[in-house]
């Protein structure tokens, strides 16, 4: 599996992924991350004379087996998953430092679709509309 989170990819085996209540769905790649809009402060001259931020926007990605698509279809209204309301992807791994890291993604899909090729593999990368994203929920501070 591979794991890209706020950039930064793990190398992650070993990462469990339970969306929507269904435990370890094995996905082939999952990305999400979240940034903020940047804005200049301008003065009479134009120039920049400070800083200021703006929303936070998100994005990602998960690439999931046809089978596992499959039985998300069975619970989506009219099988169309797009459909499904905004659930909860829970994505567990050890970083570099070997912590156990736990984030949320809470999201949904934004189309719905298959790929099939000639290599065998039988998978589609779905667009996540996210709603937000906690890093490290299991961290105390």
């Amino acid at each position: 599996m591979f794991l890209k989170r706020m950039g930064e990819v793990y190398s992650s085996g070993d990462a469990v992924v339970t969306l929507a209540g269904l435990y370890d769905i094995n996905p082939s790649a999952i990305a999400y991350s979240y940034s903020y809009a940047h804005e200049y402060q301008r003065g009479i001259k134009r120039a920049p004379r400070g800083w200021r931020m703006g929303q936070k926007e998100y994005e990602g990605t998960i690439t999931l087996p046809l089978d596992v698509v499959s039985a998300i279809e069975k619970f989506a209204p009219k099988g169309d998953i797009a459909r499904i309301r905004p659930f909860p992807i829970n994505v567990t791994f050890f970083n570099a430092e070997n912590e156990l890291i736990n984030d949320l993604v809470m999201a949904k899909f934004q189309g719905n679709g298959r790929n099939v090729t000639g290599d065998g593999e039988l998978e589609r990368e779905f667009q996540l509309f996210i709603i937000d994203v906690k890093l490290n929920v299991g961290k105390t501070i």
